[in-house]
């Protein structure tokens, strides 16, 4: 307990002020004491320090604590969603015409698909971002395929050409993520073309003849007959436009 003295010795009858020796050994006192209490602090710290497994380095300091992780979002159904699609800015956008194979996903949540439209003035790019649950056969590709609509025009009255551009194969992550970012539609003044997005199944030999076709001389996709003879499995398709 901190002693607090009340100006005059036990031992001393009159009531007389402190002199300077009085007061200097006060301050004394008191200094002593706060030492004491800073002492006790700085023990007690340590103490919960080395209780805590400490390494050597010293205490844990605030400028080395990280910052807590902000959870993901949630879809509507409660589960998580670790593509973050829910996330995704207001700039990007649910096709409103999109079709999915039901019985792939007969047994699985139905596949979502989130585009956006940008790039460079009267030279368009589409990024997508989706998320699929979709369990692949061996032997099978996922391929990513589009097709300007022949409906749409562009800048010149131009139409879409109709015809099927294989793009790349897609590998969906564990979670069923899946993006293509930045895909230019075409030629300068391309604005206002529409593009249907298709994913398919195909066997691993025709995935490999995508590419080699598009390497051949004035080749300029595959037109609607020559797409029909391809041997594929139809998983979803969504519509893009650029207007």
């Amino acid at each position: 307990m901190t002693h607090t003295d009340t100006g005059s010795d036990d031992n001393t009858t009159n009531n007389e002020p402190q002199g300077e020796s009085s007061r200097n050994d006060n301050r004394t006192r008191v200094l002593i004491a706060s030492i004491g209490g800073l002492a006790a602090v700085a023990a007690a710290g340590v103490g919960a320090w080395l209780a805590q497994g400490g390494d050597g380095h010293g205490p844990t300091t605030s400028s080395s604590v990280s910052a807590p992780v902000e959870p993901r979002a949630e879809t509507s159904s409660g589960t998580q969603d670790p593509c973050d699609l829910q996330r995704l800015a207001d700039s990007w956008n649910q096709p409103p015409s999109q079709r999915y194979n039901e019985t792939l996903f007969a047994n699985h949540d139905a596949p979502r698909v989130y585009t956006q439209v940008g790039g460079p003035a009267r030279s368009p790019e589409i990024s997508v971002k989706g998320q699929m649950s979709l369990n692949i056969p061996a032997g099978q590709v996922l391929y990513l395929v589009t097709r300007p609509d022949p409906d749409s025009k562009d800048e010149y009255g131009h139409p879409g050409s109709g015809r099927f551009y294989p793009g790349t194969p897609v590998s969906p992550t564990s979670g069923g993520c899946w993006e293509d970012d930045n895909h230019s539609v075409g030629y300068p003044g391309v604005e206002g073309i529409s593009e249907t997005y298709l994913l398919v199944l195909v066997g691993s030999d025709q995935a490999a003849k995508f590419p080699a076709d598009r390497k051949a001389q004035d080749w300029d996709g595959y037109s609607a007959d020559d797409w029909r003879t391809i041997t594929k499995i139809d998983v979803m398709n969504f519509h893009v436009s650029t207007a």
